[in-house]
């Protein structure tokens, strides 16, 4: 109300002050004002409810939709017989006992070095090699130069395959404790590393093989190193895969090595591998030491094998080749092996390069134990009988600059044999595999222990190989778990829900005390909604169901309880007939085929009605709730400013009357002085 110049009112009069219009005010307020307030806080009830009713509606619901859904009833569990695999099993696998025979587990390939090291720094080796090995389908020469160190060694092998193989540096003990481990990154045959000289195949054809007598022979070197060839004999039958045929190869050549008393041994320590390619339909033959494998036979590339020697494998054949050879007279001297050659002595003025490398290759083609050769382009190449040539300059200018021409390093170079006998030693500890079982009878293979490709929804880890006639038992089972725990919470948010609506409805007929939303029929109609379903039958005669045939009964206070050992045996005894109860089921009318609701799905779809959607009862009657408390606050904003412009006015009136009230007073005041002066002056 406003104040400002009437802030004397009520002096004049003493009775038209603002104390008589605030109690004026509150009259109409009480009248007016307050009635308007009363239905604004019984609207926020109504809201604050609503939203409890509406959560409530939502937390049954959201059960009901589990019910109602068909994944619900596809959930399984497994228990496998055995500690030879474990088995994750995803829902909607058939029940069913799966039998695994477990004849291999799939393996890397792991390989240590024999030399040993005092630290992880130590220098590997004080002259140039070369690690030569075959690996998923590619060939690796390895070049170690003169000086390296252990951890560098290592690191080299995991760089240059692009961590297809690792390189790691093993502890063990000892004097020398640190030793090079050459590995593969992961398991199955593909994965295997073939060290030395290999041939490897291409995919054999399918269908019959007759290979007999120089059919197709390969040449590999004996336990003393020399060279013999045997003749390979095989036979299968016109239905033959490729992965049968190299399979049926591969054992071939293993009994013909077998029973040859020349190879005695080679194939038990590992010098000699005979194994399958990458997909397993193609060959492989292995000389760990690093002697050249040979193939030959008319019937050779029918085989597979468009190479007949190991050594076309092989980037660099040769121990060393130099640069091309200047031309001209040179100087310097350089020792190769233990004969130093001057040449000044060998090379002339007028000399092309090819003129001086075919001078040069012939003063080292003298040398006992090495062979030389000069190529058209000027280069010398150089080969030992022992696998290990030294070159090396006299101590001056002229002789290290024309090495260093050549393109060849000072020092002793070893091709991969010598290496492998004097530095290399390789020894492999565990052989690469695939894993090799028979699930439900049916022989498989597989490059990894994690399988999951073998039915659908099954993923299988083997552990360990089986016993022979003791296989590894997966039993697939049912799991109700998701279903009794759904209808457990079901059971309590039907409670809560139903006494909250109770609530919410209520008439106390000796109070008189209703709740909030006593006569809303939108409320009051989720009882009925929910006891429905113990209307709810499916099947006729002896085979009719309820509710309670799943444990689910009510009592006389409708409060709802679920007895989960019956739930369980009606589960076991018919899983198809609950499901068919609680989510629905198809069936034929009038040669139509339709989808007969579950009592659940029904359920669902009437408690949707409820809260889904821009039209569900409780989402209107919310927004109805919002439109009258935005007409109630718009009904007492208009009836306060109505009080403050009537009391604004009366407040004036006041001013005014008060104002005349007090001229009045004042006048009466003057006469009544003059009146008392006169009858005091009659008084003398």
């Amino acid at each position: 109300m406003a104040l400002g110049k009437l802030s004397s009112l009520g002096i004049g009069s003493n009775v038209l002050n603002y104390d008589t219009i605030e109690k004026l005010r509150k009259a109409d307020e009480a009248s007016q004002i307050k009635p308007l307030e009363k239905k604004m806080e019984k609207n926020l009830e109504k809201q604050t409810e609503l939203v409890e009713l509406t959560s409530a509606v939502r937390e049954i619901k959201s059960y009901t939709s589990k019910l109602a859904d068909y994944s619900t009833y596809l959930g399984r569990s497994s228990n496998v017989v055995g500690d030879a695999v474990k088995a994750t099993i995803t829902a909607g696998v058939p029940v069913q006992d799966i039998k695994l025979d477990i004849e291999s587990i799939a393996k890397s390939d792991i390989n240590e070095v024999g030399t040993k090291f005092a630290e992880r720094d130590s220098v590997f080796t004080q002259k140039d090699a070369t690690l030569n090995f075959f690996t998923k389908g590619k060939f690796y020469e390895i070049e170690i130069k003169a000086g390296m160190a252990l951890d560098e060694v290592a690191q080299l092998i995991t760089d240059k395959t692009n961590s297809e193989v690792i390189g790691t540096i093993m502890k063990t003990g000892g004097s020398n404790p640190y030793q090079l481990m050459i590995n593969s990154k992961e398991t199955g045959e593909s994965n295997r590393i073939y060290f030395g000289a290999l041939i490897n195949g291409d995919t054999i054809k399918n269908g019959a093989l007759d290979i007999k007598d120089d059919d197709f022979s390969i040449t590999l070197a004996t336990t003393k190193g020399a060279s013999k060839t045997l003749n390979i004999s095989l036979k299968t039958s016109a239905d033959s895969k490729t992965n049968d045929n190299a399979s049926a190869l591969k054992e071939a050549i293993v009994k013909a090595i077998e029973a040859d008393s020349d190879f005695e041994g080679l194939l038990e320590n590992g010098d000699l591998n005979i194994g399958l390619g990458a997909k397993g339909d193609s060959l492989i033959i292995n000389d760990r030491r690093g002697n050249e494998v040979q193939v030959g036979g008319a019937k050779a590339r029918e085989l597979g094998f468009k190479s007949t020697t190991s050594k076309d494998n092989l980037e660099n054949k040769d121990l060393v080749t130099t640069n091309p050879i200047k031309a001209g007279l040179l100087k310097g001297t350089i020792t190769i092996g233990s004969v130093p050659l001057d040449l000044s002595t060998i090379t002339k003025k007028n000399n092309t390069s090819y003129d001086n490398a075919k001078a040069i290759a012939a003063a080292i083609d003298n040398i006992a134990g090495l062979h030389s050769n000069a190529t058209q382009d000027g280069k010398v190449i150089i080969n030992s009988d022992t696998g290990e040539v030294s070159i090396i300059p006299a101590n001056d200018s002229a002789s290290k600059e024309a090495l260093e021409s050549w393109g060849v390093s000072s020092g002793s170079t070893m091709d991969y044999t010598k290496t492998q006998n004097d530095l290399f030693k390789i020894k492999n500890i565990q052989a690469a595999q695939d894993a090799e079982f028979s699930y439900n009878g049916i022989k498989m293979r597989r490059p990894s222990n994690s399988i999951d490709d073998v039915a659908s929804g099954i993923t299988l880890e083997l552990l360990s190989t089986t016993e022979p006639g003791k296989p590894a038992i997966i039993n697939v089972t049912r799991d109700d778990e998701a279903i009794i725990e759904s209808l457990t919470k079901f059971v309590e948010s039907y409670n809560a829900l139903s006494m909250k609506v109770d609530e919410l409805t209520r008439f106390d007929e000796d109070s008189k005390i209703a709740g909030v939303f006593n006569g809303d029929s939108d409320v009051r109609m989720i009882r009925p909604t929910l006891n429905k379903i113990f209307s709810y039958t499916m099947g006729g005669g002896i085979e009719r169901q309820s509710l309670v045939k799943y444990g689910i009964t009510i009592n006389e206070k409708g409060v709802m309880s679920l007895d989960t050992s019956t739930l369980r045996n009606a589960l076991n005894s018919d899983p198809e007939g609950a499901k068919e109860f609680f989510q629905g089921k198809m069936t034929t009318r009038e040669f139509r085929e339709i989808e007969v609701d579950g009592v659940f799905k029904m359920l669902d779809k009437e408690l949707a009605k409820l809260v889904d959607g821009s039209n569900s009862r409780l989402k209107l009657l919310e927004e109805s709730l919002t439109r009258e408390d935005k007409k109630l606050k718009e009904d007492k904003n208009k009836a306060n400013a109505m009080l403050d412009t009537r009391y604004d006015l009366m407040a004036q009136r006041f001013a005014a009357y008060d104002g005349q009230i007090s001229r009045t007073n004042n006048s009466f005041n003057s006469v009544q002085m003059m009146i008392d002066q006169s009858v005091a002056n009659n008084k003398k």
